[in-house]
């Protein structure tokens, strides 16, 4: 692999830990008979992909039956990913984007991989790596640009037209995690919100709507001089507010405040450093590792 770990252009201290390969769920992503969605089929016959090459991002999936040694177990391609029949039903018709936000949603960032690792009997004794804090080099295989000073967080890009994995020794079908700018407070609380106001059904714009209804309904009582019309108008006020009702945050109460909550926990340990270079789709930048918080 053509990859150079001399080119940082920041010396610092790493923190690494030793992980374990997740050989289940591997398993279960190059089967067949595993259920997955059509933007995540691609690759999932070759075992190439599920190979673990230096650099990459590794994460491990909530859910996974293998955390019963005491070491954490890690993959770092999305190929296949194994989702329950019931999400791969809910997102039969689903955009990219949504396909990938249920991906990550099960998953959790480890660290980057220090050393490579190929799911077979060769590897099964060697060491494997991976650095959970300092300053490490990565590539920006997302869509926008990175500046010094961004946050960065864990992402998944399924779009047809993106950008497949820039280093050589690299299968160019492998769906590799990669690195996004991560939003201020404000987007990913309403990134939560659009994800759990109405069951998933409404989104801030839809609350801003209706909040404009109500508004225009409540000056035209003000202004009506006119009392045949008064009963219209009042009935236009309360269809407004129950509109704005059915999609309050907690229209199921505590319940539906903790899903908020726990949505916008789960945004935010996405976050694993902040960038410390610049770097455009494809380039190299240094990144500093973080302690990964709720909040």
């Amino acid at each position: 692999m053509n990859f150079n770990r001399r080119q940082n252009r920041i010396a610092g201290p790493g923190f690494h830990i030793n992980v374990r390969y997740d050989d289940q769920m591997m398993a279960m992503a190059h089967s067949q008979a595993q259920e997955t969605v059509s933007q995540l089929q691609l690759g999932r016959n070759h075992k190439e992909n599920y190979d673990v090459k230096e650099q990459e991002l590794l994460v491990c999936k909530k859910s996974s039956g293998m955390y019963h040694d005491g070491y954490t177990h890690c993959i770092s391609s999305a190929n296949g990913f194994p989702l329950d029949t019931s999400v791969v039903a809910a997102l039969k018709n689903s955009t990219p984007e949504e396909v990938a936000e249920a991906v990550l949603s099960q998953v959790k960032f480890v660290g980057v991989a220090t050393t490579e690792y190929k799911p077979s009997k060769a590897y099964s004794e060697q060491g494997f790596v991976a650095q959970v804090g300092g300053v490490t080099t990565l590539i920006n295989e997302g869509e926008s640009t990175i500046k010094p000073g961004d946050t960065v967080a864990l992402g998944l890009n399924l779009k047809i037209g993106r950008k497949t994995a820039r280093d050589k020794g690299i299968p160019r079908d492998k769906i590799r995690f990669c690195l996004v700018k991560a939003g201020n407070s404000r987007a990913l609380a309403n990134q939560a919100l659009a994800a759990t106001v109405g069951g998933g059904s409404a989104n801030t714009t839809d609350i801003k709507n209706a909040e404009a209804d109500l508004k225009t309904a409540r000056a035209a009582l003000a202004k009506n001089k006119d009392k045949t019309k008064t009963t219209a108008l009042k009935k236009a006020v309360e269809a407004a507010k129950a509109t704005i009702t059915g999609y309050s945050l907690c229209k199921t109460g505590l319940e539906g405040m903790m899903d908020f909550l726990d949505k916008y926990q789960e945004l935010n340990e996405r976050v694993i450093g902040k960038s410390a270079s610049y770097a455009r789709p494809g380039d190299r930048l240094e990144v500093i590792l973080q302690p990964r918080n709720p909040y």
